[in-house]
């Protein structure tokens, strides 16, 4: 019998405490993702009776109910019912909670996983994509100087090639920024033209940018520099409306969010964000040489705890890194 995700929705939401207890919704692959007013008016054996409720987690201030495959149409038939999804705000009065090292540290897991676990179809489509290309030239089927074979391992390596982009949707709704704004800068970070001229600086020409010195880096394949640069946008969005005049908002602001996060960007975070992610991955790799198949052993038997706690969704981008930096990835995916 097909579920009836419409009752499904009542009854969570009556075992939470109803709407007006829900502050926000998101969710990943498997799971509701809910942050609530008051946690205390949820019934926890409630909400596990449920039908078609697998499960629940409680997680850096998250009310994480498992629902499988069907979280996409659970969370849609939810938001009908007058629940505010996507970007967190803090707009119930509630005082901020003092920053801490642990809550910076479960800020950004939770940045990592609830900006990549909406991208998992893609990034898993394209990787299988890839390997159907690779079968089928090995089994002599197509040629890989052949035009069938190349558009064939184009349409699987898009997702990575465009994964900026993807990020920076992602992230827009998870951080409460401006979607199209996001995209535009980092569309800028995979723009032919902008590549041409990192290609340049990296065969030692002298690429300038306001009379400032540019670093070559190359954007495609990355995670990290749009992920921060998306999240700083929200805060230059903010500045700029304030000092912009009401009158100009429509054509000044967004010309001043570009003009000010743009050379941060390509200048800043960028950059930074490549080296970082450079790092991720040849720590991964210094590991992998130095522990061998331990390292692995290790992965594998902390995978089942990570799954259980959605903490797997972290190295999702560390493997998109080692693959785009070596072709491989031999200790998460091995």
């Amino acid at each position: 019998m097909a579920q009836d995700f419409n009752i499904m929705a009542e009854t969570i939401l009556q075992a939470i405490g109803g709407v007006e207890n829900v502050e926000n919704l998101t969710h990943c692959m498997t799971r509701l993702r809910f942050i609530l007013k008051d946690e205390s008016k949820a019934d926890d054996d409630k909400v596990k009776n449920i039908i078609g409720v697998m499960g629940l987690v409680k997680q850096g201030g998250q009310y994480q109910i498992i629902v499988g495959n069907n979280v996409a149409a659970a969370y849609a038939a939810i938001l009908k019912k007058g629940v505010a999804g996507g970007a967190v705000t803090n707009e119930s009065g509630k005082p901020k909670e003092k920053l801490t090292l642990k809550k910076i540290g479960t800020n950004i897991l939770d940045a990592i996983i609830g900006t990549m676990s909406p991208l998992i179809p893609a990034i898993i489509g394209g990787s299988m994509i890839k390997l159907l290309a690779m079968l089928l030239e090995m089994t002599g089927l197509l040629s890989i100087d052949g035009s069938t074979y190349n558009i064939l391992n184009t349409i699987g390596d898009a997702s990575f090639f465009f994964l900026p982009l993807l990020v920076a949707v992602s992230a827009s709704k998870k951080f409460g920024s401006n979607t199209y704004l996001a995209m535009a800068i980092a569309g800028l970070m995979v723009h032919p033209v902008f590549m041409e001229w990192m290609a340049k600086a990296a065969e030692g020409t002298t690429v300038t940018f306001a009379m400032i010195p540019m670093t070559s880096v190359k954007y495609t394949y990355t995670i990290i520099p749009a992920i921060v640069m998306t999240w700083l946008l929200k805060y230059i969005e903010n500045y700029v409306d304030k000092i912009t005049p009401v009158v100009t908002k429509n054509f000044l602001k967004p010309m001043l969010i570009l003009l000010v996060a743009a050379p941060i960007a390509i200048l800043l975070v960028g950059p930074a964000g490549v080296w970082l992610g450079t790092a991720i991955s040849n720590g991964v790799f210094f590991i992998h040489d130095k522990l061998g198949w331990l390292a692995v052993a290790i992965v594998g038997a902390l995978w089942p705890l990570l799954v259980m706690t959605g903490m797997h969704r972290v190295f999702t981008p560390t493997i998109v890194q080692t693959i785009a930096d070596t072709g491989v990835e031999g200790m998460v995916m091995p």
